[in-house]
């Protein structure tokens, strides 16, 4: 216990004195995990300390074969978003294409939580990274940086308007001609609370992030409390589809991924309708390869976030296959494709639900799921 402590101590002075806040490789965990059938790498990107907590992962491809990976987390015993509630920041690797750097951390929170960073590349290759500081996702203030040179460097932070929060959880979409689409979501009210709700809303920028308007809301009809943290892609047809988290089961009910469609890149979309894929009020992603196939990231149950499932569809979304393990455990996954074909992931992994999670990266290739 004395040497736990110690240690705790240690690392908290190691990142206030740090110029850059990063760790030395040698608290890195270098070892690679062996691949399987179809996993083309399978690795940790966080550091391997017992008192050093990660969740709430992003990534992004900054150019061909190199990648940029964020996420929240902090020195401390226990759960990043659930009682530590300080010292919680966004922490940084990048790819180069051999391999990724040691984590620093890029936004510091001394006294609050720094929440679910968020990455994505505009057409002009300018990285953007949202977040949103503040004691819970009800009551946080929404931040954007920007890079221009891969997530080398970043700008100041700048405020988001209110009631504009950028993205909750999941990647933007980036159109051809640079309009930037934003999966969003607010909720009011705590889950124990009678009185709350939550709702999606699709917010859209024309100038990288400089002005914006929002769509919404969307809720499920009769349900007030459960649709956030929605994930978009295109089905076959051209049309933009978002699936949601369900926060049913913190209520106590049974909790299902929804889905809406809309025919005109997010201007106007359907009503909100439950899928047949569980959702235990867990975060989601999605790949999307084009042309209706999709590869899902979630966890195929009502009550547990255990274990990390894949699910693929070909006609985008009106069927989905039967979910396949991607790990024992697993959750608040980050999905993308690459310009090389594969599909990356990101997530926070904990053998056990008493452990400290640790960011873990995932490569698959989807060759081996949609046969040709």
């Amino acid at each position: 216990m004395i040497v736990s402590k110690i240690k705790k101590v240690l690392v908290f002075l190691f990142l206030i004195g740090s110029g850059l806040n990063s760790f030395p490789m040698n608290a890195m965990q270098t070892d690679r995990i062996e691949k399987s059938e179809w996993k083309v790498k399978e690795e940790y990107l966080s550091f391997s300390l017992e008192d050093f907590d990660c969740h709430s992962s992003s990534i992004v491809e900054t150019e061909p074969g190199s990648l940029c990976a964020v996420w929240k987390g902090g020195v401390g015993k226990g759960k990043s978003n659930i009682n530590m509630k300080e010292n919680v920041g966004v922490w940084l690797s990048l790819f180069d294409g051999c391999t990724w750097s040691t984590p620093k951390e890029i936004v510091h929170s001394s006294q609050s939580v720094c929440w679910n960073p968020v990455l994505c590349k505009m057409t002009s290759g300018e990285l953007l990274l949202f977040y949103r500081i503040g004691p819970d996702p009800r009551r946080a203030v929404s931040f954007l940086k920007r890079s221009s040179d891969g997530g080398q460097s970043w700008s100041s932070e700048q405020i988001l308007p209110a009631g504009i929060v950028g993205p909750t959880k999941t990647k933007p979409i980036v159109t051809s001609n640079g309009l930037l689409i934003c999966p969003s979501s607010i909720e009011t009210g705590e889950p124990e609370a009678e009185f709350k709700a939550t709702a999606c809303w699709v917010e859209i920028s024309e100038d990288q992030g400089h002005s914006w308007y929002k769509v919404g809301p969307l809720q499920l009809p009769d349900q007030q409390f459960g649709a956030i943290e929605p994930t978009f892609f295109f089905d076959s047809e051209g049309k933009l589809n978002m699936l949601c988290r369900n926060r049913a089961n913190r209520i106590g009910d049974k909790g299902s991924i929804c889905q809406a469609v809309s025919p005109d890149g997010g201007l106007h979309w359907s009503e909100l309708k439950p899928t047949s894929l569980p959702n235990p009020d867990s975060g989601i992603d999605v790949a999307d390869l084009g042309n209706g196939r999709i590869i899902l990231a979630y966890n195929h149950s009502f009550t547990d976030r255990f274990p990390l499932h894949l699910a693929i569809t070909s006609d985008g979304g009106s069927h989905w296959s039967s979910p396949m393990i991607l790990d024992c455990a697993g959750e608040m996954p980050a999905v993308i494709a690459t310009s090389d074909g594969l599909v990356h992931m990101t997530y926070a992994f904990a053998g056990n639900k008493e452990d400290q999670r640790r960011i873990k990266h995932v490569v698959v290739d989807p060759k081996v799921f949609f046969k040709e």
